[in-house]
């Protein structure tokens, strides 16, 4: 396990190695340490301003992470920003952005630029309500097919992701961040979501909590038809008509 000591000295030496890069005209920091909200659990992000030599910039970020403790990594993309995400033999967590320089900057509040220069971006916006009733009612969808099929663990999967749109649904409603659970805590009250948890894999279980999660999905959906067949799939998955 990690400490902050060793957190805090990882940072400073990727920020070293930044300075030192030619290659990089641009590093900020990201996330709970830009935000003055770092605690004991937090990870190292990390945003590159790179001019030239992009692919070769990662490889060679990527082996220095390697030769710093690095075990495996997955790569996250959006748009052409690469969000290369180490996990560290100590499970600290290490997400290094790399930015074209033309398009680097911040997209939210939680942005220190260390140095270099930031363009001025439009911030990243919450999630669609539109697309998250659709997801929604998808799963749902899934939901209703995998307990009359009797497979119960894929009914599990989808209930799951079901509630993920809905509490989402929720979060965009009261104004909180919407974006990967990370304001479902700032709720005011979600005592209406502790009948979503699933209990066991019985299919009357199965069938209580799609019951709870399509009502809680027909209280945000303003187009009548939608809410219709909403309510038609909770019916059908009650086994009423």
């Amino acid at each position: 396990m990690f400490t902050v000591s060793e957190r805090d000295q990882l940072r400073r030496d990727l920020v070293n190695a930044a300075d030192t890069d030619p290659r990089v005209v641009g590093a900020a920091l990201t996330g709970s340490a830009a935000a003055g909200a770092e605690d004991r659990w937090s990870d190292i992000d990390f945003a590159l301003s790179v001019e030239r030599d992009l692919d070769a910039v990662v490889d060679d970020w990527t082996a220095l992470m390697y030769a710093c403790g690095a075990v495996s990594h997955l790569d996250v993309r959006h748009g052409t920003v690469l969000f290369r995400v180490f996990l560290m033999r100590s499970t600290l967590q290490v997400d290094v952005a790399f930015w074209p320089s033309g398009e680097f900057g911040a997209t939210g509040p939680a942005f220190e630029l260390l140095f270099g220069e930031a363009n001025e971006l439009p911030p990243a916006g919450q999630p669609g309500r539109d697309g998250l009733v659709g997801m929604a009612w998808l799963y749902a969808l899934h939901v209703r097919s995998s307990i009359a099929r009797g497979r119960v663990w894929q009914a599990v999967h989808m209930l799951n992701g079901m509630r993920d749109n809905v509490m989402s649904l929720w979060c965009l409603r009261e104004g909180v961040n919407a974006v990967q659970g990370r304001g479902l805590d700032d709720l005011r009250d979600t005592r209406a979501f502790d009948g979503t948890l699933v209990l066991s894999t019985h299919p009357d279980e199965l069938r209580r909590v799609f019951q709870v999660l399509t009502g809680l999905l027909v209280e945000e959906i303003s187009e009548p038809e939608v809410r219709e067949a909403v309510q038609a799939l909770s019916r059908a998955g009650a086994g009423r008509p």
